[in-house]
């Protein structure tokens, strides 16, 4: 096995672009062999997405130690030649206790001083999903990290597409559509949303509207919630997601990152409403320019009906799609690149050791 890939299994904004980045290794090498570790969310979307995944058998929230003590057993049996880890930290210690070299996807970082982050000092490389100078750079990083800026996937439905992806959704034209894509880990329990944009979207001044809610392990309870109204759609999942992305003519989301670069790079505006539950999101959010960021605590139903309407106005279409996002391929092109120079290292060694073990060696 050339690379195991520990992807975080919390939510499914690590297990996507991992795939795609995956995706695009085996396109670059088809004789790159690798195997997805995972578990919880993360475990269950690699296999949907019809990838070989080894499930640590976790939950979402992962104690650390015992983390570490199934990516030792893994990495111990399969015997990779990489290890690739994103923002799986016990992944790294464990490939350094087995003497492999490991590489570690990230993009943010948290203080230097943090017994976790402290164990990127093992790996051998970091490489950093968004732009240089977002998060303080660890000083014993120095040196280690290259930042190849956000990483999407490739799209089976951009914005040119949207009369094809209402029709096959049953979308009429002259609908006005709001996709509230929440996430996976900020349920209504942890970050509730519904109390304030229902009523919002109810005063949304559209004659024909519709809210469209991806609701995950919410649908049961927002299903009951909206089960008078006509004019709500739950939907417990949906893939691909762009399909409704740009059927849609606003996307709401609770913070989440990737969402809020999905829809920037399909040129689509969102509304992000944050309970400010994860720092890492409210650093890179504000800097996503067709996203519009608001705090719950401090905005009513009113102002956000009036945010929705005046975003849906201003943009209608004219936002571009950000082309300066590179995509996934500079990942796999550096991933390729090693597991080529740990062959080309290997096949060094045997060839030495062939020369020493030769009868004529001696002479």
């Amino acid at each position: 096995m050339d690379i195991l890939f520990f992807s975080r299994g919390r939510g499914k904004g690590h297990a996507i672009p991992d795939a795609a980045i995956m995706e695009s290794v085996r396109n670059l090498d088809d004789r790159i062999g690798w195997q997805f570790v995972s578990y919880g969310t993360g475990a269950s979307t690699l296999a949907e997405l019809g990838h070989s995944v080894r499930d640590l058998q976790l939950p979402d929230d992962n104690p650390f130690h015992e983390t570490l003590i199934r990516a030792c057993k893994v990495i111990s049996e399969g015997s990779p030649g990489l290890v690739v880890s994103h923002e799986e930290f016990a992944a790294v210690l464990g490939a350094k206790i087995f003497g492999i070299p490991a590489i570690f996807l990230t993009d943010w970082f948290g203080t230097e001083n943090h017994i976790i982050m402290q164990t990127l000092t093992y790996a051998e490389s970091v490489i950093f999903l968004g732009e240089r100078g977002t998060f303080d750079e660890p000083s014993y990083l120095t040196g280690k990290v290259t930042y190849v800026g956000p990483v999407v996937r490739n799209f089976k439905y951009n914005k040119n597409d949207r009369d094809r992806a209402r029709r096959e959704l049953g979308i009429p034209d002259d609908v006005t559509v709001v996709a509230v894509l929440p996430g996976g880990w900020a349920n209504e329990q942890r970050a509730p949303i519904v109390d304030l944009l229902l009523p919002a979207f109810q005063a949304l001044p559209r004659a024909s509207k519709l809210l469209c809610w991806v609701a995950g392990d919410d649908h049961e309870f927002l299903s009951n919630r909206t089960k008078d109204m006509q004019d709500v759609l739950v939907l417990k999942k949906l893939w691909p997601i762009e399909q409704l992305m740009v059927a849609s003519d606003l996307v709401i989301t609770k913070g989440n990152r990737i969402t809020i670069m999905e829809t920037s790079a399909l040129g689509l505006p969102s509304i992000s409403l944050s309970h400010g539950l994860n720092q890492v999101e409210e650093a890179i959010v504000p800097r996503i320019k067709s996203n519009l960021p608001l705090r719950v605590k401090g905005i009513d139903s009113e102002f956000l009906a009036r945010c929705m309407d005046n975003v849906i106005d201003s943009c209608g279409g004219s936002l571009e799609p950000d082309l300066s996002v590179p995509g996934f391929n500079q990942v796999a092109e550096i991933l390729a690149r090693r597991v080529e120079k740990g062959h080309l290292s290997s096949k060094e060694c045997t060839d030495k050791n062939a020369v020493s073990r030769h009868p004529m060696s001696a002479a």
